[in-house]
């Protein structure tokens, strides 16, 4: 089971680098190099955000994309929902079927719970709490014990 699948991922790892600049629009051109990614597939990428109201983009001479909103309104359940929809653990057997055990299945309900308190971390979660928690961090050491 994948919680945040490779779209997702990029996504919020864009935005990061998106928010990291502050107001700056940032050209795909600096986003594809920073994060290592096809033109066509972080495009592809960054449009679903547009479309999700999520960044803006500038056409042209200076373009780029820019986030819509401040970073600590842009929770990455938000993002999540834009490229996998609801958050969802569990998916029962029967589907859409009504399922007999529905009422009474002891899975589903602790499922459930646990669901709702991920929904929940999730939207508490934003690209500017992730920032802030990545800026308090340590840097990283290599071998030998220099950064």
């Amino acid at each position: 089971m994948k919680l945040i699948n490779r779209d997702a991922d990029y996504a919020v790892k864009a935005l990061l680098t998106v928010a990291r600049r502050g107001d700056e629009t940032v050209p795909v051109t600096a986003l594809t190099a920073e994060l290592g990614l096809p033109r066509p597939y972080l495009r592809k990428i960054m449009q679903t955000l547009g479309r999700e109201g999520i960044v803006r983009s500038a056409k042209g001479r200076g373009g780029g994309f820019a986030l819509a909103r401040p970073a600590a309104r842009i929770a990455v359940a938000d993002v999540i929902r834009a490229f996998q929809g609801p958050v969802s653990l569990h998916d029962c057997l029967f589907k859409k079927k009504l399922c007999p055990d529905v009422a009474t299945c002891p899975l589903r309900k602790s499922i459930g719970r646990l669901e709702r308190k991920l929904v929940r971390d999730l939207e508490a979660l934003s690209i500017a709490s992730i920032l802030k928690e990545k800026a308090g961090r340590p840097a990283a050491r290599t071998e030998g014990g220099q950064p």
